[in-house]
């Protein structure tokens, strides 16, 4: 690649027109060591005083390495530089998907274990969800995805924690800072109604082939002013399928609260509304989920990743932008300056 702007460029399209320099470089050696025969060149005006010696001789040829570059350039951007070369694939049966997460208080409850130590379900959810993330680049590694993702946390109301991205870097660490607020009673509901609203807000314009949500609880909804069924049937109407996982032990789990005695572990009041989650995805031909521990927890959002796989084309194609019109506007430019030289400094006089 060239390092001078604006004559860069990272490949050539034609590069086999640059053979075509080796005719330039044989017009060049055989303009300068021929003589015309019967004929002589002679300066014209004041210059005659100046051909002698070497510099002479240089000037003299002027025109013939002025129309020599002029030429190389010109042969240059029929060789067609590019800019930008990248190598995409096509694509089809691309999915845009809304991950819905609950950050309730209950899901600080400890009764998971991830590495051989307990963990409380949040953790244990964001560590599934960096896998499903991961299951969806083309290559192990890269920040880019195939498909849109988007995630939506929620407790007592929903918001958007990242709208839907192909950039998974930014998703990975927008997840990473997904945190229960223990310190804010509004925060300790679960409003699973407004979740998968939000949810079908972001993904009703989308054009993707296939629209999903993946929403993820361990509670049962008590907050929002929107029913889950009703926000069901809104997913229904605008073609997007629901995924619901329930996560939690049978037994429920023990979240660790503050008291004037330090902190004491408070078993969980309410537990999953599986009749509920099963309505929901049935309603939208989508599936329910059971995860009581680490590994169905994680097996629940492989299953999903399974079903909703994206194709890719074997086809390659390319893009670029065009980088020929430097040399060719400079290429001509010289040419005319070569026929100006010899104009000016050499004229042949029969």
């Amino acid at each position: 690649m060239m390092a001078a702007l604006p004559f860069s460029f990272n490949a050539l399209m034609n590069p086999w027109a640059l053979l075509l320099l080796i005719g330039v470089a044989a017009v060049l050696a055989a303009e300068i060591t021929a003589r015309m025969p019967g004929a002589i060149d002679l300066s014209t005006g004041e210059t005659v005083r100046r051909i002698r010696g070497r510099r002479a001789y240089l000037k003299r040829h002027i025109p013939a390495f002025l129309r020599a570059l002029g030429l190389s350039l010109l042969v240059f951007a029929m060789a067609r530089p590019i800019l930008g070369y990248q190598v995409r694939k096509d694509r089809a049966d691309v999915v845009d998907i809304m991950l819905c997460v609950d950050v309730s208080g209950s899901m600080k409850s400890q009764d998971f274990v991830s590495g051989g130590q307990r963990r409380d379900r949040l953790y244990v959810t964001k560590e599934a969800v960096r896998d499903f993330i991961e299951s969806r680049k083309i290559r192990a590694g890269d920040r880019y995805g195939l498909d849109r993702v988007g995630l939506i946390l929620y407790a007592t109301y929903a918001w958007t924690q990242c709208p839907l991205t192909l950039d998974y870097g930014v998703l990975e660490r927008e997840l990473d800072r997904a945190e229960v607020n223990m310190d804010d009673p509004a925060k300790q509901r679960t409003a699973i109604g407004s979740a998968i609203g939000l949810a079908v807000s972001r993904l009703r314009k989308s054009e993707a082939k296939s629209k999903i949500i993946i929403l993820l609880t361990d509670g049962l909804n008590n907050s929002g002013e929107l029913a889950p069924m009703t926000a069901a049937g809104l997913a229904k109407e605008y073609g997007i399928k629901i995924y619901t996982i329930g996560a939690g032990s049978a037994e429920g789990g023990l979240v660790p609260m503050q008291t004037l005695f330090g902190p004491v572990l408070q078993r969980t009041a309410d537990g999953i509304d599986e009749d509920a989650l099963k309505k929901i995805a049935a309603a939208t031909d989508g599936k329910y989920f059971r995860a009581t521990d680490t590994s169905s927890l994680q097996e629940a959002y492989r299953e999903i990743n399974k079903m909703e796989t994206t194709r890719v084309e074997l086809g390659d194609y390319y893009e670029h932008k065009e980088g020929f019109f430097p040399f060719a506007a400079l290429g001509g430019a010289i040419l005319l300056a070569s026929v100006f030289s010899r104009r000016y400094w050499f004229e042949a006089i029969p």
